[in-house]
C-alpha cells in the first residue's frame, strides 16, 4: 500500500476514533502499523498530522496497558508542544488515572476548571476538560449516576452543540430506564451529526424498549419509528450488525413472520456479516442467527 493510502487510512482511524472500539489484537496491529509508517519518512505528512498520529499512539498504548511507553510518548509531545493545550492536559490526567491516582487527576482538572476558565478559554478546551473530569469521576465512583447526570445536563445547557455530551447524557438516561429522555438526547445527537449510523441504531433500540412498556396503540407507533431508525442505520452502513439485528427483532415484534421481506433480508445480511466481518461481529452474528 502506498504511503498516501496508509496516511489517509491512519488519519481516518484517528478522526473517527474507531480505534476506541478495537479489540486487543486490532490495537496491537494498529500500533505496529503506526510505528512502521512514522519511521517511513512520508514527505506528505504535515507536522500537525504527525502530532495527531502520535496522540493516537498514546491512547492505543493506554488501552494496551503499556503505561511506560505511553509516558514516553507524552514526554515527547510535551517537549515539543508544552503542557498548556487541552489535549496535553487530558493526556496528563489520563496518565495520572492509569497510575491509580484518580484523586490527583480529579484535583488537577478541577483546578483548571475554576469559574473564570469557562470564559477565558475556547469552547473546545473547556468542554473537553469538563468531559474528561466527569469520565474520571464516574470510573472512580466519585459521582453516583444522578450526580453524573446533573453535571452532564448543566454542560449540555452551556454547550448544546456538543454531540458527545448529548450521547453520554442519553446513555445515562437509558441505563436509568428513562427511555423518552434518552430518545430526546439521541435526537439532539442526530441534529448535530445527521449521518451517525450508530446513533440511529441506538435510537431504534431506545424506541424498541420504550415500546415494550407502552400500551397497544402507542406501542405500534413506537415500534414503527424504531424500525425506520434501524433501517436508516443500515442504509448508512450496509453491514452494520446491530442495525440488522434490530431490523429483525423489531419486524418480528410487529408480527411479521419468517416470510416477511424485511425478516428475510435481515437474516440474509446477518449471514453475510457472519462470513465477511471482523471476528467479533462474525461470532455475534452467528449467535443471533442461532436464536432467531
Amino acid at each position: 500500500m502506498s504511503k498516501n493510502l496508509v496516511r489517509e487510512k491512519l488519519l481516518t482511524i484517528m478522526n473517527t476514533k474507531v480505534y476506541t472500539q478495537f479489540n486487543p489484537e486490532q490495537l496491537v496491529e494498529l500500533e505496529n502499523e503506526l510505528e512502521i509508517y512514522l519511521k517511513s519518512g512520508d514527505s506528505g505528512l504535515t507536522e500537525g498530522n504527525y502530532f495527531f498520529l502520535m496522540e493516537m499512539i498514546f491512547y492505543v498504548l493506554v488501552y494496551l496497558n503499556q503505561d511506560v511507553d505511553a509516558q514516553v510518548i507524552y514526554n515527547t509531545l510535551r517537549d515539543r508542544l508544552g503542557e498548556s493545550s487541552y489535549k496535553m492536559v487530558i493526556m496528563r490526567a489520563t496518565l495520572l488515572q492509569i497510575n491509580g491516582d484518580d484523586k490527583g487527576a480529579i484535583e488537577y482538572l478541577e483546578n483548571l476548571l475554576k469559574d473564570d476558565l469557562e470564559y477565558e478559554t475556547d469552547f473546545v478546551t473547556y468542554v473537553s476538560i469538563a468531559k474528561k473530569l466527569i469520565a474520571i469521576k464516574t470510573s472512580s465512583k466519585d459521582l453516583n449516576q444522578e450526580a453524573v447526570l446533573k453535571e452532564l445536563v448543566a454542560l449540555t445547557d452551556k454547550f448544546p452543540l456538543d454531540a458527545e455530551l448529548w450521547w453520554y447524557t442519553g446513555e445515562i438516561y437509558f441505563e436509568m430506564g428513562q427511555f423518552e429522555k434518552s430518545r430526546y438526547c439521541l435526537e439532539q445527537v442526530l441534529c448535530i451529526t445527521p449521518f451517525n449510523y450508530t446513533c440511529f441504531a441506538r435510537l431504534s433500540e431506545t424506541l424498541y424498549y420504550e415500546a415494550l412498556r407502552s400500551k397497544k396503540q402507542g406501542k405500534l407507533e413506537l415500534l414503527d419509528k424504531a424500525l425506520k431508525n434501524a433501517l436508516r442505520s443500515v442504509e448508512l452502513s450496509e453491514l452494520y450488525l446491530k442495525g440488522w439485528a434490530l431490523v429483525n427483532v423489531i419486524s418480528r415484534e410487529l408480527g411479521r413472520g419468517n416470510k416477511n421481506d424485511l425478516v428475510k433480508l435481515s437474516e440474509s445480511k446477518l449471514k453475510e456479516i457472519s462470513t465477511k466481518s471482523n471476528t467479533k461481529d462474525k461470532i455475534t452474528a452467528e449467535l443471533i442467527l442461532n436464536k432467531i
